[in-house]
């Protein structure tokens, strides 16, 4: 009796571990590109999805490395940026309570109005200074297939857990 307990146990294990892997991924945050929202060696879950908006925190994958940046414009949104760091999509001024510094970063070489092309999105990292994101010509806006999935909640530390 013990044995067919421990044998269904292992395979409810396996068919939960199955169902994680195939629809989302942990992942260990590396940088202060996103700080304050999420800081070196947080661990975020990231739902695998292809649907996102302005606002969302989504992971992709860049020169090998997995990066977490927030979505400021979708395909064919006009992206400007005036000189104290404002963002507008679309001519609308973005409310971004989430950023302490509006300081743009000295290796921005993107030129401004950007407009998103098809089957990309804009992002930008929450640390302005500091983040590399669509504002530099090497990383660009971000193609839709290199987009791992939508970052959803912070589980580690548990102190700082949270919905994202």
């Amino acid at each position: 009796m013990k044995k067919r307990y421990i044998f269904i146990s292992l395979i409810v294990i396996c068919i939960v571990m199955f169902i994680i892997t195939s629809f989302c991924s942990f992942f260990k945050v590396e940088g202060d590109s996103m700080n304050p929202t999420l800081v070196n060696n947080d661990v975020v879950y990231v739902r695998k999805t292809k649907s996102f908006k302005q606002g969302d925190l989504i992971a992709f994958n860049y020169n090998n490395k997995l990066l977490v940046r927030r979505v400021i414009a979708l395909e064919g949104d006009k992206v400007n940026i005036d000189q104290n760091g404002y963002i507008f999509v679309n001519d609308k001024k973005l409310e971004e309570n989430y950023i302490q510094s509006r300081k743009d970063n000295p290796l921005r070489d993107e030129i401004f109005p950007y407009t998103v092309s098809q089957g990309h999105i804009f992002v930008l990292g929450d640390h302005r200074t500091h983040a590399i994101d669509s504002r530099m010509r090497d990383l660009g806006a971000i193609d839709q297939n290199q987009i791992v999935g939508k970052v959803v909640l912070r589980v580690y530390p548990v102190i700082r857990f949270s919905v994202l």
